[in-house]
């Protein structure tokens, strides 16, 4: 059994299936549990709602036996809790299900992931400030920034050497060159800082063996962890491509819009991992349920493809953003007047297949439609789930995650826009990134709702 699960620990109480089966996909979630004192207490749902949804759901080829248990089991399932961060045991219709859950982890790795969330968002404010190529060293431990004034000036030295300096800011006052390089220290600082604030605390719960106890979280965290520090490896990998001489004399010197991708993409690939474990630490899943209701599968399935548009829309503004793509073609909806560009395909750019990457009203005009199909797309996926029954047999918590998709995806168009057409400010550009994750996080959030339990054969 995983952990120790103590029966009568908590108070002792029924649950509905109704929070298990549909919506958030794990028994001790929200209406059938709450937590006082460091403890899991049960207590009992109105048996009309599970009556409610039983009805709802035997119209939709959901046997009814598979919600309500065996006779004399009014709710369901009998759960005996535990401790915070043990185990939790249900019977339904003579089996056990295991849940383990541990708050303490949960709420670690999610204060991780908004963590990550900051320092990506800093990220793009050092991008969209040119501050990043203003340390041209890499110290893998990390350093003070300069303490004295002859200080800054050697590093000032360090940077007149490098084509940055020398095509674009050759009036740079050592004054400027502070408030840049203070900006660059700042992002490598907070990514150095989040390895202690994941590591230290992850040490710790694995002495004490919750870690352990939680099935499958082990690998996932020590995967976590090695994507972490190579994060930091692939940033100097960033940062190293803008140091170097361009190829064309004239073109400014900018990090590789390849490389830029990389980073946010692992970034992202970091952060989503951070939130999903999070989220499983705190609402664990059993088993997936044979039988359930074919419109809440469709819904699983949009929502599968609403975040693969929507990562797919990231990684090109990653392109938009590596290209400095957002500073051309600044009205809207048209392109300098015009439906499409005229500079759409440059046939310089050889192989040609490097317009889609490199060239700038290419990169543009692919990252807007990506953007209307993301957004229309999401609505449409809000719109049937709002239709019944659909509606009827969500949780309240997929309720509102759709609620906070439809949000999130408005805003995001709405700031995407105002970006463009105000030549790409560094308030704006900053919260469009942080629009990008936020709508992410969403579509994250509803999917991890949707999951089910297995409560009968």
């Amino acid at each position: 059994m995983l952990g120790r699960v103590r029966v009568g620990v908590a108070r002792l109480g029924q649950v509905s299936l109704v929070d298990g089966v549909m919506g958030r996909g794990m028994l001790p979630w929200g209406h059938g549990v709450r937590a006082v004192g460091g403890q899991v207490r049960f207590r009992s749902v109105n048996a009309g709602v599970g009556g409610r949804f039983g009805a709802s759901a035997a119209g939709m080829g959901v046997p009814k036996s598979c919600l309500v248990g065996s006779a004399g089991m009014r709710n369901g399932v009998r759960l005996a809790g535990s401790r915070a961060g043990k185990s939790y045991m249900g019977t339904s219709a003579g089996q056990s299900i295991i849940l383990s859950a541990d708050r303490g982890v949960g709420y670690w790795l999610l204060g991780v992931s908004g963590a990550v969330f900051g320092m990506v968002v800093l990220g793009g404010v050092t991008r969209l400030t040119r501050s990043g190529l203003s340390m041209v060293e890499w110290k893998p431990q990390g350093s003070m920034f300069p303490q004295t004034e002859q200080g800054w000036i050697e590093e000032f030295e360090k940077y007149k050497q490098y084509p940055e300096y020398k095509k674009m800011n050759m009036d740079m006052s050592l004054e400027e060159f502070k408030k840049i390089y203070l900006m660059e220290w700042g992002h490598r600082m907070w990514g150095r800082g989040l390895g202690l604030v994941f590591g230290l605390p992850f040490l710790y719960f694995l002495a004490k063996g919750r870690i352990q106890a939680l099935p499958g979280m082990t690998p996932k965290l020590f995967g976590l962890l090695a994507m972490g520090g190579g994060q930091g490896l692939v940033g100097w990998w960033m940062v190293k491509s803008g140091l170097d001489e361009p190829e064309d004399q004239y073109k400014e010197p900018r990090v590789s819009a390849y490389r830029l991708t990389a980073h946010l993409v692992m970034a992202l690939a970091l952060y989503s991992g951070l939130v999903w474990t999070g989220l499983s630490a705190l609402h664990p899943n059993a088993y997936n349920l044979s039988q359930f209701p074919a419109s809440i599968a469709k819904l699983r399935r949009g929502g599968i493809f609403a975040t693969v548009l929507a990562g797919v829309t990231f990684v090109s503004g990653a392109f938009v953003a590596g290209n400095d793509a957002g500073r051309a073609y600044n009205d809207w909806p048209l392109y300098a007047g015009e439906l499409i560009p005229l500079e759409i395909w440059d046939e310089k750019l050889q192989p040609t297949w490097r317009n889609f990457f490199e060239n700038t009203a290419t990169v543009q005009f692919d990252h807007r439609n990506l953007a209307y199909t993301t957004f229309f797309y999401t609505v449409g996926l809000f719109a049937v789930s709002r239709r019944a029954p659909n509606w009827k047999v969500l949780t309240p918590s997929s309720q509102h995650a759709y609620y906070a998709i439809l949000a999130a995806v408005t805003g995001q168009v709405l700031l995407g826009i105002s970006t463009l057409m105000m030549f790409v400010p560094v308030e704006l550009g900053a919260l469009h990134q942080a629009g990008a994750l936020t709508l992410w996080t969403t579509l994250l959030y509803s999917q991890h709702t949707l999951r089910f339990i297995r409560i009968c054969h």
